[in-house]
């Protein structure tokens, strides 16, 4: 009887340490989180501590996140838990200029209806931020993204950035084009967002308190311009570049540089003046013809997804346009930002003329289809290519230690005509870059921190399936797609009765046969190229699924075996 009520003590005892420990002492103790991964996606980075030291006066952040929204599934929920944390971190790291409020608005109450006034998405539940600064104007992010959990840092710090920094950053353009006629809607939208500034074709120097520079179609422009630019980059200044080896708009002037190729090699990029992007499987299927396949509809798989330029961005389309890639042996980071379909090719400019058709010009390339390289952003060292200066004006700076220039091998991406098809995706891609290179050194200096793991064993076969797959399709692929052109061009779409004939001419019959037997052979192909792939996975889910119960009924097994054994002994001991 002693002994249980000793017992009974004892666990009455430990029972209200703990709840002491819990309720008073444990609130005592310091914050401490450990970040184990990988590219510390839990801790801010050095610029991001750096910008927000530099904060002055208090900032309120409301985050709204509906924890229970009905149609929010696991992995958004974990990431909102993640953005929580990343905001407290800057809450903790600001000292108490940043305030932040977690608002969890319920359905229809009076937080709900102040986040849909502010604008934020409640597609999927509120999951957004809401900044203020007394006295400064109000900013939001609407909604965060998971497709955006790369530049999820860099999306706070530009809220913080814009509250501390409203005034328009001021944006020099240069252009050998005549923009106010072709390109009106993106020069409004310039306007909008910055201090747009118009430099004459004709300068031989940058103003010297710009920082930021537009140019468009630089063949278009003197030697001595091409000299200014080369100049404005070296000491520092941030250049977007608009380029193209068919240009579908009226220039200013008639080429007049023969430097420009120069220029690019000192950046450590090349692009063909007489080669074309064609990409069979980016091409929009409404506009067939010939001129009509030089246009690609870039979408979000085509864009560097881990770059502030793709931020907010589904699809970009581009007309024309050139290919770059960098040179051997050059020390600069180039940075793809906008790239063609696997099925793409590099056709000669010549090669569009009445005579020839698009099919028979794309097929004897097809085997040479891969990837072009339609936007990059180029960093590092660089040299001047006018060592000696040119006429009228002496040398100038030789070389940087570091350049900043974002290169388009398209122009025609400026105009109104290729972006109706796209008429927030083209200008909204031009204007995160060009905030992006307006920004401060702080906030530029934040670069995106995508996941980076090895690949296993299954990501390599799928890899190789995938290629595998490519190499096989891309003919059947481009065989459906002018079916489908040919059979959309016979049955147009019209306004009919409920009731409707059928078209039972031989040309539709057949075509209709192509559009059920493409895809299946099509589907066959993928099936023989992943069955590898397909077994691996099958074998590891069986592994999986069986390996608890098999190890469960294995130690069962060996612990009926240990105590038969045990009664074994004590009989033969007895």
């Amino acid at each position: 009887m002693r002994s249980i009520l000793r017992t009974g003590m004892t666990l009455v005892v430990i029972l209200l340490l703990f709840l002491a420990f819990n309720l008073v002492w444990i609130r005592k103790m310091p914050d401490i989180r450990w970040d184990v991964s990988q590219q510390k996606i839990h801790t801010l980075s050095s610029p991001a501590r750096h910008l927000v030291a530099e904060l002055e006066g208090p900032l309120d952040l409301y985050y709204f996140n509906s924890n229970n929204a009905p149609k929010r599934n696991y992995a958004v929920q974990r990431y909102s838990q993640r953005i929580e944390d990343l905001l407290k971190e800057y809450e903790k790291a600001a000292n108490g200029r940043i305030n932040l409020h977690l608002v969890e608005p319920a359905p229809f109450s009076e937080d709900a209806y102040k986040a849909r006034l502010s604008g934020l998405d409640d597609n999927a539940g509120f999951l957004g931020l809401i900044g203020t600064r007394t006295g400064h104007g109000v900013r939001r992010i609407g909604a965060f993204s998971l497709d955006r959990a790369p530049l999820l840092e860099y999306e706070i710090s530009h809220l913080l950035y814009k509250l501390q920094h409203p005034e328009r950053p001021v944006i020099a353009l240069l252009s050998g084009l005549a923009m106010d006629e072709s390109a009106g809607r993106l020069l409004q939208e310039l306007r909008r967002e910055f201090d747009l500034v118009n430099l004459e074709p004709t300068l031989a120097q940058v103003p010297e308190q710009l920082r930021t520079l537009l140019v468009a179609h630089p063949r278009a422009l003197s030697e001595r311009t091409l000299y200014g630019i080369e100049q404005f980059v070296l000491r520092g200044g941030r250049l977007m570049m608009f380029i193209d080896p068919l240009s579908e708009q009226r220039s200013n002037a008639s080429p007049a540089n023969t430097r420009l190729d120069d220029l690019l090699a000192a950046w450590g990029v090349r692009m063909p003046t007489d080669k074309l992007v064609v990409d069979p499987l980016y091409t929009p299927w409404e506009m067939p013809g010939k001129v009509s396949q030089l246009r690609v509809n870039l979408p979000r798989p085509a864009m560097n997804a881990n770059d502030v330029s793709s931020w907010n961005l589904n699809r970009v389309t581009v007309s024309s346009s050139g290919a770059l890639s960098p040179l051997n042996k050059s020390r600069v980071t180039f940075t793809p930002l906008l790239q063609s379909s696997e099925q793409s090719v590099l056709l000669d400019a010549s090669s569009f003329n009445g005579a020839a058709t698009f099919d028979s010009l794309i097929e004897p390339a097809s085997n040479q289809a891969r990837p072009q390289v339609i936007a990059a952003r180029i960093e590092g060292p660089s040299y001047s290519v006018f060592p000696d200066g040119i006429k009228g004006q002496p040398p100038g700076l030789q070389q940087a230690p570091q350049v900043h220039v974002v290169i388009v091998a398209d122009t025609d991406v400026l105009s109104d005509k290729t972006s109706h098809s796209a008429p927030d995706g083209n200008a909204l891609f031009i204007l995160n870059t060009l905030d992006n290179l307006a920004a401060s050194a702080t906030l530029a200096a934040i670069r995106p921190r995508a996941p980076q793991s090895a690949p296993t064993v299954l990501e390599s076969m799928r890899d190789a399936a995938k290629q595998a797959y490519r190499a096989k399709a891309s003919e059947l692929e481009r065989r459906l797609q002018r079916t489908e052109q040919e059979w959309q061009r016979l049955s147009p779409w019209t306004t009919a009765l409920g009731t409707q004939a059928v078209d039972t001419t031989t040309q539709l019959q057949a075509l209709n046969k192509e559009r059920l037997r493409l895809p299946m052979e099509l589907h066959a192909l993928e099936r023989e190229a992943y069955a590898q792939v397909h077994r691996l996975e099958m074998a590891i889910k069986l592994a999986v699924t069986f390996a608890l119960p098999l190890a469960l009924c294995l130690i069962a097994w060996m612990v009926f075996l240990g105590h038969r054994r045990r009664l074994h002994v004590a009989r033969m001991t007895h």
